[in-house]
């Protein structure tokens, strides 16, 4: 497997589908800040302008775009650049939610904003060195899914099965934007050159080698001379190549792989605290067991009793 489709195993994506809007003339919200998951929006027709203000940015969404906002950043939307937002409370009041799960808002004989909307849950890990070098918001257009024609054929799909309230619609695009999302990681991927946060451990060709046997050996007794070595590196230039494109050593993530196993083998298994030690490769259970509760604040037995 992959380095990113394993990274994306061990944070549990998930998807969940709110509603379709049909927003017409004009209109306004202000959707308030939500910690614990990214927001997304995706325009299957018409246009709305959004905001945010922690960053400073006012921009254009258009038909086919797809936008995600990470840590639940707050944000309005309007119709259009001076449209005052009202609160999303206050808009929801006025706005009337159909059988099919489609907001409505407005005089619905004008031209209509429909978007697609919903937040991503990380289950598993949100605290991954991945998800952290995440940018803010990504933004990706429609033009920039030319060489991804399957893209455009999905959100197409994705708009069909959003109103038409079908028997499995809503587990249908739940699951299809699961697949939108990664899709929006790789397109933003090459629309930063890659040269942003973990992205470019993903894309060195030597240390990918090195995350990649970390992600398949988890029990195997990695020292950093292994590492270097798959590397084809030097300890030292390894080491601070790695630093210098995460932020953190290769030990450290090492061991916070290890325990994000160790989460899910206490909680998914039925292995012993011992067994899962060994199972992410501490055969000293008396150190696993200090490490765990020094990294996570638990020990292993109450991690697994507090998640049972």
């Amino acid at each position: 497997m992959d380095v990113l489709s394993d990274i994306l195993d061990k944070v549990q994506l998930t998807s969940s589908y709110w509603y379709r809007t049909s927003f017409a003339g004009d209109w306004g919200i202000n959707l308030p800040k939500e910690d614990n998951f990214a927001r997304f929006h995706i325009v299957t027709h018409g246009e709305f302008w959004y905001e945010v203000p922690k960053l400073k940015l006012k921009a254009l969404a258009e038909q086919g775009d797809i936008l995600i906002l990470f840590k639940g950043m707050e944000h309005t939307m309007t119709s259009a650049p001076k449209i005052k937002a009202e609160t999303a409370v206050e808009f929801r009041s006025k706005g009337h939610l159909t059988e099919a799960q489609v907001l409505e808002y407005g005089d619905q004989s004008k031209l209509k904003t429909n978007l697609v909307c919903g937040h991503f849950c990380f289950n598993g890990g949100p605290d991954h060195p991945f998800l952290n070098s995440l940018p803010q918001i990504v933004h990706v257009k429609s033009v920039e899914n030319a060489h991804s024609p399957w893209l455009a054929m999905l959100l197409s799909i994705v708009e069909h099965e959003a109103k038409s309230g079908l028997p499995g619609s809503n587990a249908l695009v739940r699951k299809l934007t699961e697949i939108i999302f990664v899709q929006a990681l790789r397109i933003h991927m090459h629309k930063a050159n890659k040269k942003t946060g973990f992205f470019r451990l993903i894309e060195n060709p030597q240390i990918s080698k090195t995350l990649e046997a970390i992600h398949q050996g988890l029990e195997q007794k990695w020292g950093l001379e292994d590492l270097a070595e798959i590397a084809g590196m030097s300890r030292t230039n390894y080491s601070v190549k790695f630093k210098e494109l995460s932020g953190m050593t290769p030990l450290d993530y090492l061991t916070y792989c290890r325990l994000e196993k160790a989460k899910q083998l206490l909680t998914e298994s039925t292995k012993s605290v011992p067994e899962v030690s060994e199972a992410v490769g501490y055969p000293a259970h008396e150190h696993f067991q200090k490490l765990f509760k020094k990294k996570i604040g638990q020990t292993p037995s109450a991690y697994r009793k507090a998640n049972a």
